[in-house]
């Protein structure tokens, strides 16, 4: 059986681990690189709500939460129709020099054609999104296009 695929990318971001930690949990912060309204419980079985625009929206649970080194939250995509297509987002944290290594590991995803078509979609996502991060927390500078803020 042939391995399931899982999006995998670090970054390392010139500020501590406790803010990149924060950006990725607190909605003011999140709309500040990543969903323009955002609504988080931040604890074990809390739900959380990013919203990019109208109609483009994700709900899901948090499943572990240990401030500020690791963040895995459920994550409900709906690539083409109605049904749900049920991954996992993973974010660790760990400090490294003055900064943190940001370790992303998305999992879940299965055969099929559109799940082929969503992993390209996730993998490209983050890497747009957490490249974003890392401007935005060590340069104050949102890289998003205006579409994506809206």
């Amino acid at each position: 059986m042939a391995k399931i695929p899982a999006v995998e990318q670090t970054y390392y971001l010139a500020v501590a681990p406790a803010r990149v930690f924060a950006a990725l949990t607190q909605p003011k912060l999140l709309a500040g690189w990543f969903a323009p309204r955002a609504e988080v419980e931040l604890r074990k079985g809390g739900t959380y709500r990013l919203e990019w625009a109208p109609g483009a929206a994700m709900k899901g649970k948090v499943r572990s939460v240990e401030a500020p080194s690791k963040l895995v939250i459920a994550w409900h995509d709906r690539p083409k129709g109605p049904k749900a297509f049920d991954t996992v987002a993973r974010f660790r944290l760990k400090r490294k020099g003055r900064g943190t290594l940001l370790h992303l590991r998305h999992e879940g995803f299965r055969s099929g054609k559109n799940w082929v078509w969503l992993f390209g979609q996730v993998e490209s996502g983050w890497a747009y999104y957490l490249m974003n991060l890392k401007s935005v927390l060590e340069h104050g500078v949102d890289l998003r296009s205006d579409l994506d803020r809206v």
